[in-house]
């Protein structure tokens, strides 16, 4: 699933601006782009609210920049949602944690004087909960045959695969589990279009010369 930055700044809270400056800083990223459109996936979604859970907390960003790069790192995958609702992340700034449980979370926490924590398991469920709630949309320009277009590319929450429309032939509708599929599938659809249009009109010609040349 991917994320626009409209819809990230809401995750976050975050305005446009400032996701552009922790971008620039080195404390988040977008896993992809498409033309001219940032897109972030899930991990990238968690590590963008990570920064502004550390800032609110008055961490600095070159010490933001190290406990981002340790969660990418070790990005949990495949782990039990009541593991994953327990780990938490702490960091003096110098070292990071990733704390599975309680033990592991007091144990690190009686060996640090100055530390900051976020509670990265849960920010991750409900990252993934909100996300998959969002009514992602957006407008992506495609070429084919030379020619320009534009697909309307849309979320379904509900299946998780997403819709694709092409605004100047709306009969070129396709879906795809993901975004590069969809607008795969979304040209392949114009192209179907475009040749039965062409086909059509070739039809249509035919039969208006015919009928010049029997009236005259």
């Amino acid at each position: 699933m991917m994320i626009t930055t409209t819809l990230l700044a809401s995750l976050t809270g975050a305005s446009k601006r400032q996701l552009g400056y922790w971008r620039k800083a080195g404390l988040s990223k977008a896993s992809a782009k498409s033309t001219g459109h940032r897109l972030y996936t899930i991990p990238d979604a968690v590590a963008a609210r990570t920064v502004a859970a550390l800032r609110k907390q008055g961490c600095s960003l070159q010490k933001i920049r190290k406990a981002v790069e340790h969660l990418r790192k070790h990005y949990p995958t495949d782990v039990r949602q009541d593991v994953l609702s327990a780990l938490t992340l702490v960091t003096d700034g110098d070292a990071v944690y990733l704390a599975s449980n309680a033990d592991e979370l007091m144990d690190v926490l009686t060996k640090q004087t100055v530390f900051w924590v976020v509670h990265v398991g849960k920010l991750i469920l409900d990252t993934q909960r909100r996300a998959l709630a969002l009514p992602l949309e957006w407008t992506q320009p495609v070429k084919v045959g030379g020619a320009a277009y534009r697909l309307r590319v849309s979320h379904d929450p509900d299946d998780g695969g997403f819709t694709v429309q092409c605004l100047e032939l709306p009969g070129a509708i396709e879906q795809g589990e993901t975004v590069e599929e969809a607008v795969t599938n979304g040209k392949a659809a114009i192209e179907s279009v475009l040749t039965y249009l062409a086909r059509r009109n070739g039809k249509h010609a035919s039969k208006r010369t015919g009928r010049r040349a029997k009236s005259a």
